[in-house]
């Protein structure tokens, strides 16, 4: 068993762009339910991890109150806490769990850092789950 019997592949994965508004990337989160999502170059290079968080903080910090800014605001210019560490596609199990304790989903590259797509605890946590009956 190694990482990639595990990976969600990108065309399964909610992500945005780094060069996505802000307005739109919040719209992505509202309608996925997801509290984080990877944020993607247009040439396919992960680029790190955007969250809820992220966006609360940022609009308390500049006092946002209309939305409408948030359409001129691209994902690259908010700042991050923190991107979820990635892991390359020959990764090790051990290496996978080691930052999924730490992350609730870890992306995936190649070796040319292309998002392959990810990796999520709750994926992982499940299968060692039916493993032990």
């Amino acid at each position: 068993m190694n990482a990639l019997n595990f990976l969600k592949h990108k065309s399964d994965v909610t992500f945005v762009y780094e060069d996505h508004s802000v307005k739109r990337a919040m719209d992505e989160f509202r309608v996925s339910g997801f509290t984080a999502l990877p944020i993607l170059t247009r040439d396919g290079h992960y680029a790190g991890t955007i969250s809820e968080g992220d966006f609360l903080r940022f609009l308390l910090r500049y006092d946002l109150i209309d939305m409408a800014e948030t359409e001129q605001l691209e994902v690259r210019e908010l700042p991050r806490r923190s991107d979820n560490r990635p892991i390359m596609v020959d990764a090790r199990m051990e290496d996978l769990m080691e930052i999924a304790v730490q992350q609730n989903f870890v992306p995936m590259v190649d070796g040319r850092g292309i998002f392959m797509g990810i990796v999520t605890r709750s994926d992982i946590l499940g299968y060692f789950r039916r493993q032990l009956g």
